[in-house]
């Protein structure tokens, strides 16, 4: 059965069309099947899928109807990559499963990946490597070509951003985003509200606490949303409780409570390998290292061991 491609995906027609109209701006409807030596009514479509992907604009004068290159940051760095590079061969190495790939591999969010199959994977990677896109050897680096990094770094945002404006409410406040993985914010509502609304999001940070015994009154619910994940665990709950707010001691403070109540069911490896893919694993460096040494001094997002000592006796948490 033929692979379904990523909604993101470039088919080799898209990229070679983006090519042309980059080439030779404004260029009309009835030029471009002349320059790809195709017909006007393939040309139409592949234009009509590059507007759905922000790529290009038309406009009409008269009856004749142009196309030109998009507004759109990504949409700018890939014609500037096209331009710079003519002769590297873009049709084949940013098209279909590659760009997945070159997301993955340029923006370390794995979740890029998921709508590709292991072959075509495998498959991609070795194209890419025979190209110096990705290095050779057991880790698939990126090249250093900045124009490409460039462009995969905000085409790739610009994915994201779109699949949750597509996928979430609009009253959501989204405090952290990677790939297909975010942690948001929505003003409380009520139980049967949230089924519909939150399918596949989990109840994660400051409003699981009440599940440990641990009450944090607030009108918001925070919620984590990842399609791969099965269960939340409570490394996550406490990694999400410090990522709304990473410099913010109050959340701090409600972690390590939660830290310290639990500390027997907390596997510390896991918490630490996870808090590298949230860009806070110094902070989670930083507080175990707190509540070794009982010293909260040195990073203004620690609290001072007596007042957290003060703050766990109200949840019946015995601290040294």
């Amino acid at each position: 059965m033929k692979e379904k491609m990523p909604s993101f995906a470039f088919t080799s027609k898209e990229v070679a069309t983006t090519r042309a109209i980059s080439i030779k701006s404004n260029a009309s409807i009835h030029e471009l099947p002349l320059i790809l030596n195709t017909s006007e009514s393939s040309v139409s479509k592949t234009v009509k899928s590059l507007e759905s992907k922000g790529l290009v604009k038309t406009r009409r004068n008269g009856l004749q109807k142009f196309v030109e290159i998009s507004d759109a940051n990504y949409a700018l760095s890939l014609s500037e990559m096209i331009k710079a590079d003519p002769y590297i061969p873009w049709e084949k190495l940013i098209s279909y499963s590659n760009i997945s790939v070159l997301f993955s591999s340029i923006t370390g969010e794995e979740s890029f990946e998921r709508e590709i199959s292991q072959v075509s994977r495998w498959r991609a990677e070795r194209n890419l490597k025979m190209y110096g896109m990705l290095t050779i050897g057991e880790e698939n680096k990126p090249s250093r070509n900045r124009r490409l990094i460039r462009f995969i770094n905000e085409y790739s945002d610009h994915v994201s951003r779109k699949y949750f404006l597509d996928k979430l409410p609009k009253d959501v406040v989204i405090l952290w985003r990677s790939g297909y993985r975010c942690l948001f914010r929505i003003h409380a509502v009520r139980e049967e509200e949230k089924q519909k609304t939150f399918k596949g999001g989990f109840l994660t940070a400051l409003s699981a606490f009440p599940e440990y015994g641990i009450q944090f009154i607030t009108s918001d619910s925070y919620y984590y949303y990842d399609p791969d994940l099965k269960e939340i665990t409570i490394e996550d709950i406490i990694l999400h409780t410090i990522l709304i707010e990473p410099d913010s001691q109050t959340n701090t403070t409600y972690a390590l409570l939660l830290i310290l109540k639990e500390w027997n069911k907390v596997n510390f490896d896991l918490l630490i390998m996870k808090s590298s893919k949230y860009g806070i694993e110094a902070n989670i460096i930083s507080i175990l290292k707190y509540i070794k040494s009982h010293r909260g001094k040195s990073h203004r997002f620690l609290p001072k061991w007596s007042e957290l000592r003060e703050k766990a006796e109200l949840y019946g948490i015995v601290i040294d």
